[in-house]
């Protein structure tokens, strides 16, 4: 993945990206490791972050393969300003179509 592909970064999340044409639609996964925080910390950013994808999925383009990492500031931001960052990055990568 990281052989082949582009990383983005910025305050609320790292965003792997990886070309994939074999594939059919493109596939998210979210990784929260420990160190970010205790569980109840790690499974809120799952649910916000799981939220960003559901609500931009039928959006994407198809054949790409990203992980995404969420950080801790993202606690601290509004869903509105997350999402808004989210869908930026998205279409400056090609990922959203419009």
């Amino acid at each position: 993945m990281k052989a082949n592909g582009s990383v983005v970064r910025n305050p609320y999340f790292t965003l792997l990206i990886s070309r994939a044409p074999d594939c059919g639609s493109s596939r998210i996964g979210i990784v929260v490791g420990r160190r970010v925080g205790k569980a109840v910390t790690r499974n809120r950013l799952k649910r916000i972050f799981r939220e960003l994808v559901r609500e931009s999925h039928f959006g994407m383009a198809i054949g790409y393969h990203c992980i995404v990492y969420p950080k801790v500031k993202a606690l601290e931001a509004k869903y509105q300003d997350i999402g808004m960052v989210w869908k930026s990055t998205l279409a400056q990568r090609g990922l959203l179509e419009v």
